[in-house]
Order: C-alpha cells, then sequence, then structure tokens
C-alpha cells in the first residue's frame, strides 16, 4: 500500500478517536455527581437533568432523601431559565440520588446497584394471580387476586429500556464483546446462570459509558 495513503488512513483513525473523545463524556459514579431527575432517557444520554437546586419544593434539601421524598408525589415543579415548570412523576425517566441511580418501572421508582453498559436491579412489583395461590409456598403479600413478587431487572445502557431479566437477553448484551462471550461460552450451562452477573460486570469494567455532548 503506498505510504502517504497508510498515513492518511493513519490519521483518518487517531482524528475519529479524538472527535469522539470530545464528543463524549466518561461517566463515573463519584462525590461530583450531583443529585438530579431526567424527565427522558435521552435527557439522562446528555446529563440534561433537573439539579435539585432547581427544583421548587418546601422539603429540606439537605436531607440526603430529597429527590425520593419529593417524587412521591404525583407532580413536582422545577425553575428552568426562570420559567417555572411542572412535570408529572409517574412520567419520569429517573434520577441521581448520592451516587446512585434509580429508574421508573410502571410508576415506581427502583436503586439501579450494578451500573454500567449493562444495568441491573432487583424490584418487588404487583402480579395478578392466577389460580390457587398458597402463601406459605410462595410468600408474598396477597388482596383481590394481586400480590408483591421480588423481579430481576436488566437495562442496556443504549436504550435505557427496563426489561425482566432473562438468561438469552443477558447473553445477548454480552455477546456484544466477542472475547468475553467466547470465555463465557466455554462455562456449562449450569457455571453459566451461576456466574452470568460476575460476567455482567466484567463487561462493564471493559466498556465504560459516556454521556453524549
Amino acid at each position: 500500500m503506498n505510504i502517504k495513503i497508510v498515513s492518511i488512513l493513519v490519521c483518518l483513525f487517531f482524528g475519529g478517536l479524538a472527535l469522539a473523545q470530545t464528543d463524549s463524556v466518561l461517566i463515573s459514579l463519584d462525590n461530583n455527581t450531583p443529585d438530579a431527575v431526567f424527565l427522558t432517557y435521552n435527557d439522562f444520554r446528555y446529563n440534561k437533568g433537573i439539579l435539585k437546586e432547581q427544583i421548587n419544593s418546601s422539603i429540606n434539601k439537605d436531607q440526603l432523601d430529597f429527590l425520593g421524598k419529593t417524587l412521591d408525589a404525583e407532580t413536582f415543579s422545577y425553575a428552568d431559565n426562570k420559567i417555572n415548570k411542572s412535570a408529572n412523576t409517574k412520567s419520569i425517566w429517573g434520577f441521581f440520588q448520592n451516587k446512585t441511580l434509580y429508574v421508573n418501572y410502571k410508576g415506581s421508582f427502583y436503586r439501579v446497584p450494578v451500573f454500567g453498559s449493562i444495568c441491573y436491579l432487583v424490584a418487588t412489583v404487583e402480579v395478578t394471580s392466577v389460580g390457587f395461590y398458597d402463601p406459605m409456598y410462595n410468600p408474598g403479600s396477597v388482596a383481590g387476586g394481586r400480590r408483591q413478587e421480588v423481579r430481576e431487572f436488566l437495562i442496556n445502557f443504549y436504550d435505557g429500556i427496563v426489561t425482566e431479566f432473562k438468561m438469552n437477553e443477558a447473553e445477548l448484551l454480552i455477546s456484544r464483546d466477542k472475547l468475553l462471550y467466547d470465555e463465557f461460552k466455554k462455562l456449562s450451562r449450569r457455571k453459566q446462570k451461576e456466574q452470568i452477573f460476575r460476567y455482567i460486570r466484567k463487561y462493564n469494567e471493559a466498556h465504560p459509558i459516556y454521556y453524549l455532548k
């Protein structure tokens, strides 16, 4: 290949990397992560949160769970460029509080303990029971054919959608890293089930996430 062409390709490659870095910001949950509400997933990806300082509330903003308490109400109001606006809490995508992400699932907010390219969380959801239900066999609260169950969920960082945890869905997300996925597939099926969360964490370590600019 012509040396000049090689030089041009190299410049284009590293120029593309530099452009990608300037178009994104690494997300690291630390003491500099402000408490903020994200009305939509798109707001989250671009880090356009409503800071707690913007929120109009009679609740003491120094409380550690200020946002959680504020979002217990049906609506909340906030200042946007000196204009007061309001939002329905049931429609909010999520919020950061004390360096932790909380996401909305069917109108309730749940803590995301594993945050990264693949997010994992556990939530208590209300389900409709079908047929005979024995609380001694499957503990939970029952009222009018409904009960509370603990469910596991995944979030693909790149679409922000909360889905119930399934092995095939988790594998599909991990498969984006061929080397890691090949290592995972060498395990027996039993070992795969036992170590799936370990591999989710390994995937997240290898693939840091970024806000878009």
